[in-house]
């Protein structure tokens, strides 16, 4: 029997509830650069059904509800779907409609054929079986429905840990080979994200590679906001005692070339459009 320990601490949905705040603050704007993109390719119409799959923290849904979508925004944190419905209920009357909910993505709650649009920002590929969780987006999309998935690549490319990581490896020495990949990082090669999608039926109409720009406050802010996920969180925890050494070294080397005011970092992920057949 696999335990939810057996788990990478990204996976364990209840330590997510420790990060809903910092998680909205620091990550948030970069997952929302990310999905603008692929609420462009979903074209969504006023009354449409949405459904996002591992929603965090709800922008994502508040963006697509800005659009004119009724969204039902699931997410298996209790903390996060809690989030989810107070921003909602905070909005501005106006487009569509947000319903938030704790579910397991990977055993949706939900009628077949109930949504004419499914969008999932870096979640359903955190998912232990991401394949049960797009067989689920799948079915629950009408025929003809479109999804889109964002997925992580190039993570050299994706600043903020290379340059943590690097940081480490600089107090630490050099840093042995993972004895897995991260589960975020299960889908980085274009052709195992397009394997994944098209695993339920779907048809992958395209997989698009994205950079995007992080606009964070400073590098000192940044080190005092890196546990804004149970990853990062484990992360900086295991290193103990060389913790304040490898954080200061991060701060000291990103203000030395960017200075001590606004940082802007990179990161690059792959949008996956799909559409159920029908």
């Amino acid at each position: 029997m696999t335990l939810a320990t057996d788990f990478q601490p990204d996976q364990q949905s209840a330590r997510w509830d420790n990060h809903v705040g910092v998680y909205e603050a620091v990550f948030e704007p970069l997952s929302l650069a990310f999905a603008r993109h692929a609420l462009d390719r979903l074209n969504l119409r006023a009354g449409e059904r949405l459904i996002d799959i591992g929603a965090g923290a709800g922008g994502v849904a508040l963006m697509a509800a800005a659009l004119g979508a009724d969204v039902l925004a699931i997410d298996a944190s209790a903390g996060m779907a809690a989030r989810i419905a107070a921003r909602a209920s905070a909005r501005r009357r106006g487009g569509g409609r947000v319903l938030a909910a704790v579910m397991n993505g990977m055993a949706l709650e939900a009628p077949a054929a109930s949504f004419d649009a499914a969008i999932s920002t870096f979640g359903v590929i955190l998912f232990p079986d991401a394949a049960a969780g797009m067989r689920e987006m799948a079915r629950v999309l009408r025929p003809g429905g479109r999804a889109a998935v964002l997925t992580w690549t190039k993570p050299e490319r994706y600043e903020l840990a290379a340059r943590l990581l690097g940081a480490i490896a600089q107090v630490r020495g050099p840093l042995p080979p993972p004895a897995s990949l991260p589960a975020q990082l299960r889908f980085k090669d274009p052709a195992d994200f397009r394997a994944l999608l098209g695993e339920p039926g779907l048809v992958v109409e395209d997989i698009v590679e994205l950079e995007e720009r992080w606009t964070l406050p400073s590098a000192r802010w940044i080190a005092e906001h890196i546990a804004f996920a149970p990853g990062m969180a484990a992360m900086t925890d295991g290193l103990g005692d060389d913790r304040d050494s490898v954080m200061h070294l991060f701060v000291e080397t990103l203000e030395r070339e960017r200075g001590t005011g606004e940082v802007v970092l990179k990161a690059v992920a792959h949008l996956g459009i799909a559409r159920k057949p029908g």
